[in-house]
Formats: C-alpha cells, structure tokens, sequence
C-alpha cells in the first residue's frame, strides 16, 4: 500500500512537470512557483517555405522558383519571459522572440502560419487565472507584429495547464 503511494505522488509531480527529490511531502508556493515555471509559456509553431535552389533548365526554358516547407518550433517560457500571474512579455522572452524572427529572415523563411498556445503553470490554474494562458498568447501575438511577422497569419490558442511540460528541473 505505501509503494502505491509514493508512486501516486510521484506520478502526481511528474505530471505537474515537476519532480521532489528528498523526504519533503510538500513545497511552498514560492518552490513550486520556481519549479513549474517551464510550464509559464507560449509555444511558437511556424510553417512556412523557403526557396531552394532550383535544378539548371533546359535552355529554352526558365526556371520556376521551387520551395521547400519548414516547421519551426519554438517556446517562450519560465522566469526569462514571464513572471507568475503576469502575461506582460519580459525582456528575455522579448529577446527570443527576436532570435527566431532572425532566424526566419536569415534562412529566407516566407511565413505561412504562425501558431501561438499560451499555457499556464498548475499554480496559476488552481487559482483561477483562466485568462492568462490566452493573454500570453496575445501579448507574444503583438510582439511578433511589431518585428514584421504579417498578423493576418498569427492565430493563437489558450491551453490553460493542459500539456505541461516534461520534467525539466527536481525540486528539494
């Protein structure tokens, strides 16, 4: 009976996105805050093409311009871009947000699509913040606009706590 609780509350951490290490059976908010914070974030998926080169024509011929398709993925999260209970876009998110954008001008990257899912830890959803999964979503939303990414092809999502993410960090 005691080993299917400890694996009950393991598995319970685990699915938080959060792992105990030690003999301690609970955490203050403040720790759990610290160790849930991956899960204070806004995935960005983009698709799109890029041109490739294209193979030598015939002669006679021009060429046509051939493009490849190209997922991107990346995730605005934790501390670095926004604080517990708060959907404003701190520095280090805005700074990402920048790195990928460069990325997509360097790689020659036309934008088709650009998915946003705002989640939010499992502190923030027992408390009832419903919204703030969503308000994540707009505030990197309007951010993307601002460095050029076209706003009719951003669409975004809230997903409140669901899909947390993997265990990144073991609380003491």
């Amino acid at each position: 009976m005691r080993k299917l609780m400890v694996f009950g509350a393991a598995s319970a951490a685990l699915l938080a996105g959060c792992a105990s290490t030690g003999g301690q059976s609970s955490l203050s908010s403040e720790q759990l805050a610290e160790c849930l914070q991956p899960n204070r974030r806004v995935t960005v998926e983009i698709s799109g093409v890029t041109p490739k080169p294209a193979p030598k024509p015939p002669a006679k011929a021009p060429a046509k311009p051939q493009f490849s398709p190209v997922q991107l993925t990346a995730y605005v999260q934790g501390n670095n871009a926004f604080d517990p209970g708060s959907a404003t876009l701190k520095e280090g998110g805005k700074k990402d947000l920048d790195t990928f954008v460069q990325t997509l001008a360097k790689k020659h990257i036309k934008v088709n699509a650009v998915v946003l899912s705002g989640h939010v830890d499992k502190l923030e959803a027992a408390k009832g913040m419903s919204n703030l999964d969503d308000e994540r979503a707009k505030a990197v939303k309007a951010y993307l606009e601002t460095r050029g990414v076209d706003r009719k092809t951003i669409f975004w999502e809230g997903k409140d706590a669901r899909e947390p993410m993997a265990v990144t960090k073991f609380c003491s």
